[in-house]
């Protein structure tokens, strides 16, 4: 990618001769009718065989079709760069993957307007010398740890979203949890809302919007457990009120029943540990894994002294 454009190269397939530009770019790539919308309106964006040509233009079997999409360069103010540190595990021409660290909120919100990880984003964006809208495909609590994407384009975004419409995107989580869970796997299926208007506090309520979460036992201690979980939907605090709910509250989530004084974790022992999808551009599938974190695996050194 450059000059503020994504490229998007195609060669004809038999099966598609005689078709039109925009239907094989509409089934070869899923654009949007706003992507529609930007080629129409920027000269010169889609070529075939070199050629400028219509959208409406029908091609035959063997010719190469050249798009440059417009990105989001000049789009807007963005995000304040901030110097926050990064870990970055993964970064290309059309995504991000982060390492976040407990203790950070994701995106600037009214309660935080500063300090977060999308303004130490957009300054590393900044020192590279290039422009991105902020756009996270997935959100973490602020004390939450683990992977985290943002798309660095309108149509990665759109493509990204759409695989996790069609569970397609895979994520899992590491949780430690309070007492003995005694199935090895399960599924946890409860509606879920928030316990009053205005709460940022949910609970499971046969009135609230379905959520589906999977689970695996991994280890047990005397009084707690080790569990990895997917999510099959992804409501706000979707895993932390499906275990309190289960009667396993995540150790220190003291918003959900949880405690960790005692073992010395202030914040939920929650990880998003692994996850795995198909790339935008390439539309090969690839999968990262985060290590615990410091806290997580000084407590898990203390589960095993007990």
């Amino acid at each position: 990618m450059g000059n503020g454009h994504i490229a998007f190269r195609h060669q004809v397939i038999k099966e598609e001769d005689g078709r039109k530009v925009r239907q094989i770019l509409s089934n070869r790539f899923r654009f949007s009718r706003r992507m529609f919308r930007r080629l129409r309106n920027e000269n010169g964006m889609v070529k075939v065989n070199g050629e400028n040509v219509f959208l409406t233009s029908r091609i035959m079997a063997g010719d190469v079709i050249e798009v440059a999409m417009p990105t989001d360069e000049g789009e807007g103010e963005g995000t304040p760069p901030q110097p926050i540190p990064l870990d970055v595990k993964y970064e290309d021409d059309d995504l991000i993957i982060l390492n976040k660290p407990p203790g950070i909120v994701v995106h600037p919100t009214r309660r935080h307007p500063e300090g977060t990880l999308a303004n130490g984003l957009a300054y590393h964006w900044q020192e590279r010398g290039e422009f991105h809208l902020i756009r996270p495909v997935t959100r973490l609590d602020r004390d939450t740890s683990g992977l985290i994407l943002f798309a660095k384009h309108a149509y990665g975004h759109a493509f990204l979203a759409k695989q996790m419409e069609k569970r397609r995107y895979q994520r899992e989580y590491l949780a430690f949890v309070h007492g003995r869970v005694e199935q090895e796997k399960g599924i946890l299926d409860g509606p879920i809302r928030r316990v009053e208007e205005g709460s940022i506090i949910r609970k499971v309520s046969f009135d609230g919007v379905r959520a589906v979460t999977h689970f695996i036992r991994v280890r047990q201690w005397k009084n707690a457990s080790l569990l990895r979980l997917s999510l099959e939907t992804g409501r706000t605090h979707q895993i932390r009120v499906h275990l309190s709910h289960m009667g396993h509250p995540i150790i220190g989530d003291e918003m959900y029943g949880g405690s960790g004084e005692e073992l010395g974790m202030n914040r939920q022992a929650l990880h998003a540990g692994f996850l795995s999808l198909i790339h935008p551009l390439s539309e090969e599938r690839f999968s990262l894994e985060s290590s615990l974190p410091e806290d997580m695996a000084t407590l898990q050194e203390k589960l095993d002294k007990e």
